[in-house]
């Protein structure tokens, strides 16, 4: 095959014989290769086609944020997901799956051990997916050295969840609508447009999505609040955190639910490295 594009020593994009685009992947695959070079299909480990060609334009994107390996793994629980699961994913999860897994072994390096407020509910509703997502912990911190525990299986099995999203449209309507509300404060807010082909706000969407999914199925949050946690993100985050007030009193008056303080823990985050990035 011959090389189109160099993403990087790694991972490069040629044209099949249909004219499709298609991600190649490697260790060494495009190591002082350029456009035109043919490349050597005994480097070549793993093959990407993804056809929503919005998410294969976000999917190219992420490719120069995380690495081989975490795209490796990713690929590799997201077969074992389809396999025991039986059940369609949605393509999205694998760009949300390897930006998470490349966030979370980044976060346990620096020490730094996030709580998953929602744990309780998924182990209780999502019993399937998070059997999966312990298999997949147990996968991660094989290859990486690390020591993901019960917390990061309930996140995963959260992506689970969300790529199976597709079921009664009325949901999904819905859980659009909360979403697109959300963005249009956020953005009123920052007084400037969002790039909603970045990948933060990518990463912002699927949150929202999560958290709409739960609002509109009824599920109740019994999860357990950490204080700390909340005041220093409040203090340090203030402008963001005023943003997050903004989107709580909406969500009362038009949805009669009160977020706890987690979630507006993980929005203020969210909301933050928006700020932080405006290029994004």
């Amino acid at each position: 095959m011959v090389i189109h594009q160099v993403i990087n020593n790694n991972i490069a994009i040629s044209i099949d014989s249909q004219g499709d685009e298609i991600i190649l992947i490697g260790k060494g695959l495009a190591f002082n290769k350029k456009k035109g070079d043919e490349v050597d299909s005994k480097r070549i480990e793993k093959k990407f086609y993804v056809e929503d060609k919005g998410l294969y334009s976000k999917f190219k994107k992420l490719l120069q944020e995380v690495s081989m390996e975490e795209i490796n793994v990713a690929d590799d629980i997201i077969s074992l997901a389809r396999k025991d699961l039986k059940k369609d994913l949605n393509e999205s999860i694998y760009i949300s799956l390897p930006d998470h897994i490349n966030l979370a072994i980044k976060r346990i390096r620096e020490g730094l051990n996030v709580k998953n407020g929602l744990l309780w509910e998924i182990k209780k509703l999502y019993k399937e997916e998070y059997s999966v997502a312990v298999k997949a912990v147990e996968m991660i911190n094989k290859r990486f050295k690390v020591g993901l525990g019960e917390d990061e299986a309930g996140f995963i099995a959260f992506h689970f969840v969300n790529a199976q999203l597709g079921g009664h449209m009325n949901t999904v309507t819905k859980i659009t609508d909360f979403t697109k509300e959300i963005l249009n404060i956020v953005t009123y807010r920052l007084r400037t447009p969002i790039n909603q082909e970045s990948l933060n706000v990518f990463r912002f969407i699927t949150h929202l999505k999560f958290f709409a999914n739960r609002i509109f199925s009824n599920e109740m949050n019994e999860s357990v609040d950490d204080p700390v946690l909340f005041d220093m993100v409040r203090k340090r985050y203030s402008k963001a955190f005023e943003i997050t007030q903004n989107i709580k009193q909406h969500i009362i008056t038009q949805y009669a639910y009160e977020i706890s303080d987690t979630e507006a823990t993980y929005l203020t985050i969210h909301i933050q490295r928006l700020m932080e990035r405006k290029d994004n």
